[in-house]
């Protein structure tokens, strides 16, 4: 079977059940029975092809419905009734047996290069859910020639004319209304040909390659500049702060000095035996205005980084002594 072969039985939506051609074997059988029969003069023989005559008579009248079948009979090319699932029965060449699948399928779709509203170019992968209502497989016969077809290329003319309407920034942030919308109106024309329209769901919008580069890079500055205004917010908060902190120090003049001590104690502690170089303004406004007041300050505040790093290392040996004996 070539490729094509097999997507035609796929589209094939309706087939024939039942075998008129058994009833023409039976009877042929019964004639052949019967003339042979009489030239061997046998009884027998005439028995067996009867019994075997009426075996393919009887099943000519009968046909089978899977349960996930429904059934049509067409009578002298009328319709006559629709049947369910099971062993049915049927006039040989006088009534014709239209059988439809009534599972829920899929059908893949797609918009290629299409422009949006804002002339972005896009091609649009979609997928359909659909199935034959039970009690309208009639329609679903007799009413169109291929549903499977039909339905296709109503959902691709519906994507297409979303597309129009739509604007690319849309498309990507509010799938779910598109999908209802072209589920509503593939829904409103398969009505009429005994569909019923599950879902439909976009699963992936493509764009050229340029553009998505374009984008990235739209993104990118967005992000830059979203960064750059919080870091300006984060100046203006800072500026604020020591506004507020230069006027505490300006009422309190001990507060100021007991600050600038404490900045350079962090200073020496951090870097240990480095030369920091001081404004004799600040050794004023601390209150250190000669050298020999000065000198004994700095050799105090020293001794006391000195002491505090002694301590932290006698810590550090300690918790290490721990960690070895457990």
């Amino acid at each position: 079977m070539s490729i094509e072969d097999a997507f035609n039985s796929y589209d094939r939506v309706v087939h024939q059940s039942g075998s008129a051609s058994l009833l023409a074997l039976g009877i042929a059988v019964a004639f052949l029975g019967i003339v042979f029969g009489w030239f061997y003069n046998s009884l027998a023989v005439v028995s067996v092809t009867a019994i075997i005559a009426v075996i393919f008579i009887v099943v000519s009248f009968l046909f089978i419905i899977k349960q996930y079948e429904r059934s049509v009979i067409l009578r002298l090319g009328k319709y006559n009734r629709q049947v369910g699932p099971g062993l049915r029965t049927r006039i040989p060449y006088v009534e014709n047996v239209l059988v439809v699948d009534i599972r829920e399928k899929v059908r893949e779709f797609t918009a290629e290069r299409m422009l949006t509203k804002d002339n972005v170019p896009v091609t649009i992968d979609a997928i359909l859910r659909y199935k034959v209502v039970e009690d309208r497989a009639r329609d679903a016969i007799l009413n169109v020639e291929n549903f499977n077809e039909m339905i296709k290329q109503v959902s691709q003319t519906t994507l297409r004319n979303n597309i129009g309407s739509s604007l690319f920034q849309d498309i990507l942030s509010k799938r779910e209304e598109i999908n209802n919308h072209i589920k509503s109106v593939i829904s409103q024309e398969s009505g009429n040909w005994g569909i019923e329209v599950t879902g439909v769901e976009v699963r992936q919008v493509i764009i050229p390659q340029e553009l998505e580069k374009a984008m990235s890079m739209q993104a990118q500055a967005e992000r830059e500049k979203s960064a750059r205004v919080t870091y300006g917010e984060s100046e203006i908060l800072v500026a604020k702060k020591f506004e507020e902190a230069s006027a505490v120090y300006s009422d309190n003049p001990i507060a100021y000095a007991l600050r600038q001590s404490n900045m350079l104690y962090e200073s020496i502690k951090v870097q240990g035996n480095t030369i920091v170089m001081i404004p004799s303004e600040s050794l004023n406004s601390m209150g250190f205005g000669n050298l020999a007041t000065t000198v004994a300050y700095l050799e105090n505040t020293k001794r006391a980084a000195k002491s505090s790093q002694a301590k932290s290392n006698k810590s550090s040996e300690i918790d290490s002594g721990e960690r070895n004996s457990s």
